[in-house]
């Protein structure tokens, strides 16, 4: 089983999954960790650090926006593991006949004992 969950810090689940700075992607087989590979987020959005930036550029022209690019990272991945999803991920995920689900757990560690144990 391949699982990815998106990440910022290699420590908690990302609560924007589009703008995650990478996804961990894990391999489980027989209910062991066999593999951990971290994947740059191709997608994350230029947020700058300002406000005024910020504004100037997520006004977005809506039409197009889309998260297609991280369908090639997702391409093999058994389920992705997301705190919260927003609708153009969401498509983006259905395009790509790509499993989600939402979790209640922030520590990935934890996520992956739980996910493991269940």
């Amino acid at each position: 089983m391949k699982i990815a969950i998106p990440t910022n810090d290699r420590i908690s689940i990302a609560k924007r999954t589009g703008r995650a700075e990478e996804f961990a992607i894990y391999i489980i087989e027989k209910g062991e960790i066999v593999a951990l590979d971290y994947q740059k987020n191709t997608h994350s959005h230029d947020d700058g650090t300002s406000e005024h930036h910020h504004d100037a550029h997520h006004s977005h022209e809506h039409g197009e926006h889309n998260h297609d690019e991280l369908l090639e990272i997702f391409k093999d991945i058994d389920v992705l593991l997301v705190r919260a999803i927003g609708k153009h991920m969401r498509a983006t995920l259905k395009k790509g006949n790509i499993n989600y689900q939402l979790v209640k757990i922030d520590t990935i560690s934890d996520l992956i004992e739980n996910y493991l144990n269940s």
